[in-house]
């Protein structure tokens, strides 16, 4: 049985490449709402694995630094990268 309030624990250095959306507020202190509402506007860089949104948390770091990424096109729902 899942808990809302469970904890995550993450070493950084041995991170995935792609996160799920609640992963990815743990890692980076984002709250998941802000994160949905990027991913409903289709400005969060990742895919789809079945129903399940998957963060590039890379490509993540460049959009919120202000940069975006190779091959990048908002506005899109699937981004390949």
């Amino acid at each position: 049985m899942r808990t809302k309030n469970r904890k995550f624990s993450f070493d950084r250095s041995n991170m995935k490449d792609f996160n799920t959306i609640r992963e990815t507020a743990a890692i980076t202190g984002l709250s998941e709402k802000y994160l949905r509402n990027l991913q409903k506007e289709k400005k969060l860089p990742g895919v789809y694995s079945g129903s399940r949104f998957l963060v590039n948390y890379a490509s993540l770091m460049q959009y919120l630094s202000g940069i975006e990424p190779e091959g990048w096109e908002r506005g899109t729902a699937d981004h390949n990268l």
